[in-house]
């Protein structure tokens, strides 16, 4: 993954965790240095009920999805998807996705785009990544969306 930042030209740092993080909670309490929560991002993986298709959604660590909107995004009823199916989509484990691995489409809340820094899931749990929003697009291709609850 460093070797890709490093390549396209991406600011970021490692954040280094003392535990398994999965929750906002856990990144702040984990993490070796302060990180601000406001800024802590996770993607969760979906699959279509019928089809089942995958798709990832990135949205701030405090967000709630608003399924109805994915539903009107994606055509059809979504659920989470499995561990196995996470680990297809992204070939790590939940809880370590990274947005710059997944193999599946990227939906990016609109929400994010208004954080400078990002901190999110590395591909390993015991590592966070820091990078600015505004280089994501040099690592990965997404859409802007509204997903989140309107309340976030």
């Amino acid at each position: 993954m460093e070797k890709i930042l490093k390549e396209k030209g991406v600011w970021y740092q490692v954040i280094v965790l003392s535990n398994k993080a999965f929750t906002v909670d856990d990144v702040v309490k984990f993490s070796k240095r302060d990180v601000n929560p406001d800024e802590i991002c996770k993607t969760i993986i979906l699959r279509g009920k019928k089809s089942g298709n995958k798709l990832a959604i990135f949205l701030r660590g405090n967000g709630r999805l608003d399924f109805s909107k994915v539903k009107k995004l994606s055509g059809e009823e979504v659920a989470i998807a499995t561990a196995e199916e996470v680990k297809e989509a992204s070939g790590v484990e939940p809880g370590a996705v990274c947005p710059f691995l997944l193999n599946v489409p990227l939906y990016v809340d609109i929400r994010v785009q208004t954080l400078g820094n990002i901190n999110c899931g590395s591909g390993d749990h015991l590592y966070g990544l820091e990078f600015k929003f505004e280089d994501m697009d040099k690592v990965v291709s997404y859409k802007i969306e509204d997903l989140a609850k309107s309340n976030q």
